[in-house]
């Protein structure tokens, strides 16, 4: 699956703006000097749907073939606000927490669950 690399000053400046959550919208990776974050496009596509919002799917299918994905990704998240933020992190955190079997099955399938799990609570 195709990830978006962020690096460590824009997700400083995300943070500022939309809180901690920009942590946990993927894996943290670090060599010790540089540290950047991988979001996976399909935690992206699971969290439009999620938000469902006019226009953000159609932005998010725009985002996959960008010249520029960092750049594009950073766009969205700030034209889509703290709502994508939020369901980009629980796409993630569902998707991480499942069995490998069923990461391959979907991961829209997986935030589903993970939000009527999260209902019932």
């Amino acid at each position: 699956m195709k990830s978006i690399v962020i690096a460590e000053d824009d997700l400083k400046r995300l943070e500022r703006r939309f809180g901690p959550d920009v942590r946990r919208m993927g894996s943290w990776n670090s060599d010790g000097v540089f540290g950047y974050t991988c979001i996976s496009l399909g935690a992206v596509e699971s969290a439009a749907e999620a938000v469902g919002r006019p226009g953000l799917p159609e932005a998010v299918s725009r985002l996959k073939d960008a010249r520029e994905p960092v750049a594009a990704f950073l766009d969205l998240v700030e034209a889509f606000g703290p709502d994508l933020v939020v369901n980009i992190k629980a796409a993630y955190s569902a998707a991480s927490l499942a069995p490998v079997s069923a990461r391959s099955s979907g991961s829209s399938r997986i935030l589903a669950r993970a939000s009527g799990a999260a209902s019932a609570a």
